[in-house]
């Protein structure tokens, strides 16, 4: 009698699953790329008088927009400086939603600029979503889904190649490994695909970085900056490679993503399509 109770029980679920309609869940966020933001008072130079212009812009949009959250994917600053950094972070914290930051070269270890500790430290005490110091992190915008921020910027001599060391690349393996269960965006500074050919800005360990993302299929996107320039492509794995143009140059665009799935009760979430548009902020 027991056992025909749970079958009876396990038929029910069985049956509630395959009758409930799939519930659609959509993650919406902006990414902003190589702000390139300066607190310079020369109000001549248009470059980047507009640059502070196209940031306040970006703002505004975020705000007009139910994001759930943004990602700024580095060369936030033009220069390594505190009171760039400063200036940029007081300007952002005005975004009503979670932001979290990249890392890119021009943010540190250009000559006579901040280190990563000095720029980290600075962040932790002026983004309340950063609070703990690290240039590599994650968080969950819902239980199906993780994103993965990388530290790829040089610890040495400053340098526009991406360059992810032992240490980042054996933490990217671990936390792929323990949410496998979740699918996993990457947003880092420098492309894995270019939009073109750059020797100079190319990642230097590319066959390692390879070695590890293609030990996992749940990763659906890696997005990026550096190129300034906008591009996206499908490769032979379904992951998208995303290229955010930089929001200084005009015409001064930011992109504004979603990411669609669908989720049964007590089922796994299926159907992951992603879609996404440039946007102008100002």
């Amino acid at each position: 009698m027991k056992v025909l109770k749970g079958l009876f029980f396990f038929l029910c679920i069985a049956l509630f699953v395959s009758t409930v309609p799939a519930d659609a869940k959509t993650i919406n966020f902006a990414v902003v790329s190589d702000v390139h933001y300066t607190v310079i008072t020369d109000t001549d130079n248009k470059k980047y008088s507009n640059a502070t212009k196209a940031l306040h812009g970006f703002v505004d949009r975020a705000n007009e927009n139910d994001y759930d959250f943004v990602i700024f994917l580095g060369d936030n600053i033009d220069k390594s400086k505190p009171q760039n950094l400063k200036g940029f972070l007081n300007i952002i914290r005005h975004i009503d939603t979670p932001y979290y930051l990249v890392m890119g070269n021009n943010d540190v270890h250009k000559i006579g600029g901040m280190s990563k500790e000095e720029y980290l430290k600075i962040v932790s005490e002026n983004n309340r979503y950063q609070r703990k110091t690290k240039g590599s992190y994650y968080f969950c915008p819902t239980n199906d889904v993780i994103v993965i921020v990388l530290d790829g910027v040089s610890s040495g001599m400053p340098s526009s190649h991406g360059i992810f060391n032992e240490k980042t690349l054996k933490w990217l393996d671990s936390v792929l490994e323990k949410n496998k269960n979740k699918k996993a965006i990457i947003f880092q500074h420098v492309p894995y695909r270019e939009p073109f050919y750059s020797p100079d800005k190319e990642i230097l360990d590319k066959n390692e970085y390879a070695a590890v993302i293609r030990r996992y299929d749940n990763i659906i996107m890696i997005c990026s900056g550096h190129y300034h320039k906008e591009f996206a492509q499908k490769d032979d794995r379904d992951v998208y490679h995303v290229s955010a143009p930089a929001l200084y140059e005009p015409p001064y665009y930011y992109l504004d993503m979603q990411v669609k799935y669908d989720k049964l009760p007590f089922a796994k979430a299926k159907n992951f399509k992603i879609d996404g548009n440039a946007k102008p902020a100002i």
